[in-house]
Parts: C-alpha cells; sequence; structure tokens
C-alpha cells in the first residue's frame, strides 16, 4: 500500500507528461525547416511552444544551453512528489542536467571562450553551480576551490593532475562522470527489490550510449594511447560498458567485441567496417534498443520507480536529438545528413 501511495501522484503527472514528448511527424518538420530560425519556429509550434521565447538568441550556445535547461525543468516537474529513497534516485538523475551545464562551463573555461559570459545564468537543479567563480578562476586548482559545496570536489581535485600533466579538460570531464554514474547506482541499489533492477536497465543503457559516444572521440578526435581507453570508460551494469572498462581494451579487442555483439546485424558487404564504423553502429543501435526498452516498461506495473527512469531517458534521447538538429542546422547539413544522426524515432 505504502508503494502505491509513493508513486501514485508521480506517475500519474509523468504518464501525463509523455504526451509532450516529440513525436517522428515533430522531427521531420524540424528536419523541413529551411533555417535555424526556422527550426526554431517549428519547435515553438509543438509542447514545446509556452516554454520558448519567440526571438530568443539562436547562436548554437545559446540553443544548446535553452534545450537542456526546458528538458531539465519538465523532468524535475515530473518528480517533484516523491518522498525518501525514490527521491534520492531523482535528484541525481535531474542532476545530470546539472552535470551537463557543468563539464559545458568547463570547456569554455578551458578554451577560454568568451561566449561563456553570455552564459551565467543557469536555473538551479539540485546544487548551485559557480559559473562566476569558474570563469574567475585561473588555474584547475582554483576551479576545485569553486565547487567546494557541490558534489564535483571531489572527482575534480582527484584529476587536476592529469589536467595539469596534459592539459585536456577530457580527463576532468571523464572524473565526474564517473563518480556521478557512481553515485547513482548506489542510490539506486537502496531502493530494493524491482525497483534496482529496472532502474539499473535504464541507466546500464545510458551508460553504454556514453562510454560508446566517448570511444568514438576517442578514436576520431584525441590522441588518446590505445593502453588508456579502459581508463575513459564508466563502468556500469551492463556486460557491454563491463568489457569496455575491462583493462586492454585496444583497437583489436575493440574490433573482437564490436563483432560480437554486432553478430547478425551486419550484412557480408558491412563486415568490414572500421573500428569507428563498428562503434558508430554499435551506438547506434544501442540507442535505439534503450528507447525500446523504456517504452516497454512503461507499459508495465505502474506503481513503481520505472516510469520515472523511463520518462528520463526519454528526455535525454529527445535532447540529445535536438541539439543534433539545430547544430546540423547551424552547420549547413542536408535533412538526410541530420535525419540519420537521430535516434529513437522509429
Amino acid at each position: 500500500m505504502r508503494s502505491l501511495a509513493r508513486y501514485a501522484v508521480t506517475n500519474a503527472v509523468t504518464r501525463a507528461m509523455l504526451s509532450e514528448l516529440l513525436t517522428k511527424q515533430d522531427f521531420a518538420a524540424l528536419l523541413r525547416a529551411a533555417s535555424v530560425q526556422d527550426t526554431w519556429n517549428a519547435l515553438r509550434k509543438t509542447a514545446w511552444g509556452s516554454e520558448l521565447p519567440e526571438d530568443g538568441k539562436l547562436d548554437p550556445l545559446s540553443v544548446e544551453k535553452r534545450l537542456r535547461e526546458t528538458t531539465a525543468l519538465r523532468f524535475k516537474r515530473s518528480i517533484r512528489m516523491l518522498t525518501g529513497p525514490p527521491e534520492n534516485v531523482a535528484a541525481l538523475l535531474l542532476s545530470r542536467w546539472e552535470l551537463d551545464n557543468l563539464e559545458f562551463a568547463l570547456r569554455l573555461w578551458h578554451g577560454k571562450d568568451p561566449s561563456l559570459e553570455a552564459l551565467l545564468s543557469y536555473p538551479l537543479f539540485v546544487h548551485e553551480i559557480p559559473v562566476v567563480e569558474i570563469i574567475a578562476a585561473q588555474t584547475i586548482d582554483e576551479v576545485a576551490l569553486a565547487l567546494r559545496h557541490t558534489p564535483y570536489l571531489e572527482p575534480l581535485s582527484a584529476s587536476a593532475g592529469r589536467y595539469k600533466e596534459k592539459h585536456s579538460i577530457f580527463y576532468v570531464e571523464v572524473a565526474l562522470e564517473k563518480d556521478y554514474y557512481h553515485r547513482l547506482l548506489v542510490a539506486i541499489g537502496a531502493l530494493g527489490g524491482m525497483d534496482v533492477r529496472e532502474g539499473e536497465r535504464i541507466v546500464g543503457a545510458e551508460i553504454d550510449m556514453l562510454n560508446l559516444s566517448w570511444l568514438a572521440r576517442l578514436l576520431q578526435y584525441y590522441e588518446v594511447p590505445a593502453s588508456d581507453l579502459a581508463d575513459a570508460m564508466i563502468p556500469g551494469p551492463s556486460d557491454l560498458s563491463r568489457q569496455l572498462a575491462t583493462p586492454g581494451l585496444t583497437p583489436g579487442t575493440l574490433d573482437e567485441l564490436s563483432g560480437r555483439f554486432l553478430s547478425g546485424r551486419l550484412s557480408k558487404e558491412g563486415r568490414g567496417l572500421s573500428s569507428l564504423e563498428q562503434v558508430s553502429l554499435l551506438e547506434y543501435l544501442v540507442s535505439e534498443m534503450a528507447v525500446v526498452v523504456a517504452h516497454n516498461l512503461l507499459a508495465r506495473y505502474p506503481f513503481s520507480i520505472t516510469c520515472v527512469f523511463s520518462f528520463y531517458l526519454l528526455k535525454r534521447v529527445e535532447l540529445k536529438n535536438l541539439c543534433a538538429v539545430f547544430a546540423g542546422k547551424a552547420c549547413g547539413l542536408s535533412e538526410n545528413d541530420i535525419s540519420t544522426r537521430l535516434y529513437g524515432l522509429g
């Protein structure tokens, strides 16, 4: 009975908000738009319309920031009635957007990007991110000091030495991501029963997607030694992420791993794909399957935290798709090129 009362209101609110998720037809309209402004106007004709200004700043950084904040605030509305251990988990899920903002600010700080000053205002999700102090920081140690009242102090301090050695914010982001998902999985474990199993399925899928995205970046843009690949992977509950995070991961073992997980899904002609192409295909398949899992879980027993986890993942995928659309429009990509970067719209 207590379980029914714990989740009844949250599930009712969250299920009502599912109708606000963008449809395949909505994304088709965004893709047909001729410019960033036209895409923005098309998005305002959807369920997003009431939360988007008519004449907002439409440079890529401002658009991405607005999309992040809007998806976060919608998720925040869906979890506001939770209490106890479920509230702790929901707060950690919400802080995923907060971590996005922190990493965004750190990249701009590291690159000395003057655009940061136009993006100073961040809504409070769970912990206040002291962006003004981060901007004023001269060193990574001063950045860590600015975060002293947040849970991000410890992982940032632990990665400061690597940052100084390599002068790459990548190592700081990896430390922050590993710490975040460790804390989230511990909190999920405190729920007990079916909530643990289904929560780990959703969060495990997100970790898989993130690891594969990191891996693609490492293979394409970063000169990271093969011996360091596993160090950049986030340990997760799935078999895929456990193997990716195993020491000794190399491009050769990556090819073997990709082949095993893609077995039966590649045509004979497609089996000569490069490591990067295999990782990209695997990322696409994992993302598609994660969306299917989220929808399937929504159709099951309603009085559990499953609805929250599923809505969380669907909002995160929607955010990723919207960022891909607007970035593609800003870069002048074709409708077809952008559509190949979208997930979960089948």
